[in-house]
C-alpha cells in the first residue's frame, strides 16, 4: 500500500501551479546568472548523439553489455559531471533536438515534423540564436533535423539538414562515415574561428540511429560477444500493455523488423553498438582537435542524446512512447564553471533535454529567455545544494502521420512514479509504474486499488502541467 509519507509528497507537489513550481522547485526564475561566476565568455560545444540510450555508455552505472567500450565519452564524464538521471521531454529526433536548441516543451516551441521549421520568433530565442546576439560565432554540423528556414540569420556556418542523411559522405572520392566526417568539419569551424571570438558549435551526429552503419574500422567489434535478450523482452510483457494502444503500431511493427528471428536481433544490436564506437571515436577527435588548439580548458562540453530507444522491452521496438528506454539519456557537461571537486561525479539530480539550453547561457552569463521552460543545471554543476524538480512532464501527441500509427501520449514523471495517459484512445488507457521497485515498468499499477490516491495525484500534476503549457 501507499505509504504516509508518498501521499504526503505527491500532494505536495500538485498543488504547487506549474509557473510557481519552476522556481520553487529548479531553483530562480530570473533571467540573471546564478551561481559561481562565470569564466568570461566561454566557449560552447554541445554534441548531439542520435537514438543513444543512457545506458549504452562504459561509464553509466550498468551499462547495456559489459564489452561495450566508450572510452572518449567516457573521459568527458571524468572530466566533467555526468548525471545519471536525464531525460527528454518528446522521445522523438526532431522535436527533441528542437526542445535541446530552444529549452521549451515542444507544446510551447510548435515543431512536430522534420520539414517543420521552428518559427521565427522561437528560433531567434534559442541558445544560438541568443548567443549569437551577445557575439558569439555560432556553427551547426550534421543532423538539425528541423525545417531549414531562417537558420543564415542564427548561424555564421550552417552545414547542417533537416532530413536523416546519410552515414556516408564523398569526399574527394574517398567514402568518409558521418562520425569522422562531422569530427574534421568541427576542427575546420575550430580552426576558423577569429582569435578573441567566443564560439558556439552544435554537433548533430546520425549515429547511431537506422539503418545502423558504422565506421569500416568498428565492423567487427563484438562479432564474438552473445548479447542476451532484455528482461520484458517477452510474449507475456506484451500481452499486459493496452492491446487497444500497441496492436499495429509502429513500436510493435519494429520489433518485428529488427528482432523478427535470432539473426535479425543480432544484426541489429551489434550494428547499433558499432555505431556507438564509431560515435566515441568521433568525439576523442573533437576534444583532440580542442586540445591540438588550446581551446579545451575554455570550452564548456555538453554531450547528450536526442532520445533513447528500446531493444524489445515491453517487446517493442523503435522510441516515441514514455518508457524509460525511450526517455533515459546520457547528458555530460564537462568544462569551466565546473569545480575540481565536482568533476568526475555522477550526480542522481532529474535533468531534462530543455536545461540544455538555459544552463549553456547561464554557464556564457548570458541571460536566459522567459520563454524557456527548462532551467539553468548550473548551481548543481557548481556544488550548491539547490533543491532540485521532483517531476516532469512528458508528451508525444501530434508528431507524425506514418503506415504504423504511434500511440499519443502524456504522462508525468516524479523521482519514484510514473503515469502515462493515451490520447485519444477508446477505451481509456492509463498506465502507473512505481519506478523505485519496479525499474522494468512490468507491473502497471493504474487500477490498483491500493494506489489509487497516487493515480488520482498525478492525474492533477499531469492537467496542472497541461493547462500550464497550453498557455
Amino acid at each position: 500500500m501507499t505509504t504516509t509519507r508518498t501521499r504526503a509528497s505527491l500532494r505536495g507537489r500538485a498543488r504547487i501551479p506549474i509557473v510557481a513550481a519552476a522556481c520553487v522547485v529548479l531553483g530562480s526564475c530570473a533571467s540573471e546568472p546564478t551561481g559561481p561566476e562565470p569564466v568570461r565568455r566561454p566557449n560552447i560545444l554541445v554534441l548531439i548523439a542520435d537514438d543513444q540510450r543512457w545506458d549504452q555508455l562504459s561509464c553509466a552505472d550498468r551499462p547495456l553489455i559489459p564489452e561495450l567500450e566508450t572510452p572518449e565519452i567516457d573521459r568527458l564524464a571524468s572530466e566533467g559531471i555526468r548525471f545519471r538521471n536525464a531525460f527528454v521531454t518528446t522521445p522523438i529526433c526532431a522535436v527533441s533536438r528542437a526542445s535541446i536548441m530552444t529549452g521549451r516543451y515542444a507544446s510551447t516551441h510548435g515543431m512536430n515534423h522534420f520539414n517543420t521549421p521552428l518559427a521565427a520568433e522561437v528560433l531567434a530565442r534559442c541558445y544560438p540564436a541568443v548567443l549569437h546576439d551577445h557575439g558569439y560565432r555560432t556553427g551547426v554540423l550534421g543532423k538539425w533535423g528541423m525545417g531549414t528556414d531562417g537558420t543564415e540569420t542564427v548561424f555564421d556556418v550552417f552545414d547542417a539538414w533537416a532530413q536523416q542523411g546519410s552515414y556516408f559522405h564523398d569526399v574527394d572520392g574517398r567514402k568518409v562515415h558521418n562520425a569522422e566526417w562531422l569530427a574534421t568539419r568541427a576542427r575546420q569551424f575550430l580552426e576558423s574561428c577569429p582569435p578573441g571570438q567566443p564560439f558556439c558549435l552544435t554537433v548533430c551526429f546520425k549515429s547511431p540511429h537506422h539503418p545502423y552503419r558504422p565506421d569500416p574500422r568498428d565492423e567487427r567489434l563484438f562479432e564474438d560477444v552473445s548479447i542476451p535478450r532484455r528482461e520484458t523482452d517477452t510474449p507475456e510483457a506484451y500481452r499486459a500493455l493496452p492491446a487497444q494502444v500497441m496492436d499495429g503500431s509502429l513500436n510493435r511493427w519494429c520489433y518485428f523488423d529488427e528482432r523478427g528471428d535470432e539473426a535479425t536481433r543480432e544484426r541489429f544490436e551489434k550494428d547499433f553498438l558499432r555505431c556507438v564506437a564509431s560515435l566515441d571515436r568521433a568525439v576523442g577527435e573533437i576534444m583532440q582537435s580542442l586540445r591540438d588548439l588550446h581551446l579545451d580548458d575554455d570550452t564548456v562540453v555538453v554531450y547528450l542524446s536526442d532520445n533513447g530507444y528500446l531493444w524489445g522491452e515491453h517487446g517493442l521496438g523503435g522510441k516515441w512512447l514514455l518508457y524509460e528506454e525511450s526517455i533515459r539519456v546520457p547528458l555530460i557537461v564537462r568544462g569551466p564553471g565546473i569545480p575540481a571537486a565536482m568533476r568526475g561525479r555522477a550526480l542522481d539530480a532529474l535533468a531534462l533535454n530543455i536545461d540544455v539550453a538555459p544552463t549553456v547561457l547561464d554557464l556564457a552569463g548570458v541571460p536566459i529567455p522567459a520563454e524557456m521552460d527548462g532551467t539553468s543545471l548550473r548551481p548543481v554543476l557548481g556544488g550548491q545544494r539547490a533543491a532540485t524538480r521532483q517531476d516532469f512532464f512528458l508528451e508525444h501527441v501530434d508528431v507524425i502521420d506514418v503506415e504504423h500509427p504511434i500511440p499519443d501520449s502524456r504522462g508525468v514523471r516524479t523521482t519514484e512514479w510514473k503515469y502515462i495517459r493515451y490520447v485519444g484512445v477508446v477505451p481509456a488507457a492509463e498506465e502507473l509504474y512505481r519506478l523505485g521497485v519496479d525499474a522494468s515498468e512490468s507491473r502497471n499499477l493504474a487500477d490498483h486499488p491500493d494506489y489509487a490516491d497516487v493515480r488520482e495525484l498525478l492525474r492533477e500534476r499531469y492537467d496542472a502541467y497541461l493547462e500550464s503549457l497550453n498557455r
